[in-house]
């Protein structure tokens, strides 16, 4: 029993796992609904580990529960890749309308599988998580 707790320690939470860090999103936000007009919100951003990086998250409201065109979530990922002002490895998106009927999903799934050469996965209800932005866009720099 000894020999499997070899090799594991506590190690103290560090600041970028702590809940009381402030996150830096540098008007991502606004970048988005000046980008794409049907974007009328970015809700819940959040930073998290992934892997050697960190992954960015958000939710998206739109003024209808029209799927998002390509050049729509196009637009949106470029706005993030350029705004925010550290790299994110993936950019996890869901977005959703608040309508006559309540809240209804926007699915981002079919307008991501346009853009290629982003490699994408399926997130959440009808969201998206995208890598390979530098592949799209350019190197990521810090923004002015």
């Amino acid at each position: 029993m000894g020999g499997a707790l070899v090799g594991c320690s506590v190690v103290p939470q560090s600041p970028e796992h702590s809940e009381e860090t402030t996150v830096d999103y540098g008007g991502v936000a606004d970048a988005v609904t000046r980008a794409v007009p049907r974007v009328v919100e970015v809700r819940d951003s959040s930073r998290s580990r992934n892997g050697f990086g960190y992954r960015f998250s958000a939710g998206l409201v739109t003024d209808s529960a029209e799927p998002l065109t390509p050049a729509e979530l196009d637009a949106v990922v470029e706005a993030i890749w350029q705004r925010l002002p550290w790299e994110p490895n993936t950019i996890k998106l869901t977005a959703g309308a608040d309508t006559d009927a309540g809240h209804e999903v926007v699915d981002l799934r079919a307008a991501a599988d346009a853009l290629d050469p982003l490699r994408v996965r399926d997130a959440g209800q009808a969201g998206v998580s995208l890598t390979g932005m530098a592949s799209r866009y350019g190197a990521w720099t810090a923004p002015e």
